[in-house]
C-alpha cells in the first residue's frame, strides 16, 4: 500500500479529458482540471493541517483530537488524497487502509460518523471520488436532496441510520417524555421508578478518569461474556487504547461518566462526551441480570443529565441495537463503496 506515499500527479491523469469522462468536464470544470493536482499525504503533521483546513468542526468526529485517538489505538497509515490548483488545496478525502479490512476508509475506521467531503466547493465531490482508491468504504454520510445531480448520487446506498433526539425544546423529564409513544413512555418511566425504588446512587463525574473509563470496560465486556455472538469490541486491546486516548485528548470536547450504585454494587457505569450542544452516548456497561431494568433507567438517567446541563441534542450512534428507535429520531445516512 505504501506506493501510494508521496504521489503527485496532474488530474488528468486520473481523468483524462475522453468521451466516457464527458461528465466531469461540465458546471465549469472543463478549464480547471487541467490545473488541478493530486497529492496523496501520510505525513501526519500535513495530515492535520490539511484536516484543520477543511473541517466544519461542527461534530464530535469533525475534530482531529477524536480521530487521533483512533490513530493512537491502531496505528493505520493515512492517505489523504488532496486536489490542489498550484499550492492551494481545494478537496481532500482523509482516509486509512485498514490491513484488517484490507479497505480504505475514513481516517478513523468505520466507527466514524458524521462524515462529509472536504471540499471548497460541491462541484469537486466528483472528482474526489473519481481519484479515490478502490477497494473504498466510505460509511455514515449525509446525503442532500442537491447532490442527486452528482455522478456518484446512485452510488449511494443506505447504512444504518444514527439515532438522535433533539431536546432543545424540552425544558423537563415529564415533557421529554411526552414525545414517545405510550407504550415505550410506559416502559421507560416504569423501569426508572423499579430502579429508583431500590434506592440507587447516581454519580456523576465530570473530568477526565482512567479509572473510571477502565471500570466502564470492564463492566462492559463482562456484560457481553455469556453471548459468543454478540462479544464486546472492548476484548480487543487496540480498541480499549482507543478509548483510553478519546480520553486523554479531550479538549475541544468533554468526557463524563455516569454511574449508577445499587447496595453498594455498580449496577451501571456509562461513558459520555460532549461536544458544543450535543451530548454523545458512548459506551457502557451495566449488570443486567442483577438490576433488571438498568439499561432503561442509565437512558431515563442521561436524558435527565443532557436537559438540566442545556444540551441541545442527545446523539446515540449508528445501530438500533433492537431499542434505541423506541426514544431516539433515525436519521437516514448513507455509505459509498468503490
Amino acid at each position: 500500500m505504501h506506493q501510494f506515499l508521496d504521489l503527485h500527479l496532474p488530474l488528468l491523469h486520473y481523468i483524462p479529458r475522453t468521451k466516457e469522462n464527458h461528465f466531469f468536464y461540465r458546471n465549469g470544470l472543463s478549464k480547471l482540471i487541467p490545473r488541478l493536482t493530486v497529492k496523496v499525504h501520510s505525513d501526519l503533521e500535513k495530515c492535520e493541517e490539511l484536516w484543520e483546513e477543511f473541517s466544519p468542526h461542527k461534530s464530535l468526529f469533525d475534530l482531529w483530537e477524536f480521530r487521533m485517538a483512533w490513530h493512537s489505538g491502531y496505528g493505520f497509515t493515512p492517505f489523504f488524497y488532496t486536489i490542489y490548483e498550484r499550492q492551494k488545496p481545494l478537496g481532500m478525502l482523509p482516509l486509512w487502509f485498514s490491513p484488517y479490512r484490507k479497505k480504505y476508509l475514513w481516517f478513523g475506521s468505520d466507527w466514524m460518523e458524521d462524515n462529509s467531503f472536504f471540499v471548497k466547493e460541491e462541484k469537486l465531490i466528483d472528482l474526489l471520488y473519481q481519484i479515490a482508491p478502490n477497494n473504498m468504504l466510505l460509511n455514515c454520510i449525509t446525503v442532500p436532496e442537491r447532490w442527486k445531480h452528482k455522478k456518484l448520487y446512485s452510488s449511494f446506498i443506505q447504512d444504518d441510520a444514527k439515532n438522535i433526539k433533539d431536546i432543545s425544546r424540552v425544558s423537563t423529564m415529564d415533557d421529554l417524555l411526552q414525545t414517545f409513544e405510550k407504550k415505550d413512555r410506559y416502559n421507560l418511566r416504569s423501569d426508572y421508578n423499579r430502579i429508583d425504588d431500590m434506592n440507587p446512587r447516581v454519580v456523576i463525574t465530570k473530568r477526565k478518569s482512567l479509572k473510571k473509563l477502565n471500570m466502564m470496560i470492564k463492566m462492559n465486556i463482562k456484560r457481553f461474556s455469556k453471548d459468543p455472538t454478540d462479544e464486546s469490541d472492548l476484548v480487543d486491546a487496540d480498541r480499549r487504547l482507543t478509548y483510553e486516548y478519546m480520553v486523554r485528548n479531550a479538549k475541544s470536547y468533554q468526557v463524563r461518566f455516569i454511574e449508577t450504585y445499587i447496595q453498594q454494587h455498580l449496577a451501571a457505569i456509562d461513558f459520555i462526551i460532549t461536544y458544543k450542544d450535543t451530548y454523545y452516548t458512548m459506551k457502557g456497561g451495566n449488570d443486567i441480570n442483577r438490576f433488571k431494568g438498568i439499561g432503561n433507567f442509565m437512558v431515563y438517567t442521561e436524558f435527565e443529565d443532557a436537559i438540566e446541563d442545556g444540551y441541545s441534542t442527545v446523539d446515540c450512534l449508528q445501530m438500533d441495537n433492537g431499542w434505541k428507535h423506541r426514544f431516539f429520531d433515525q436519521r437516514q445516512v448513507y455509505s459509498l463503496e468503490k
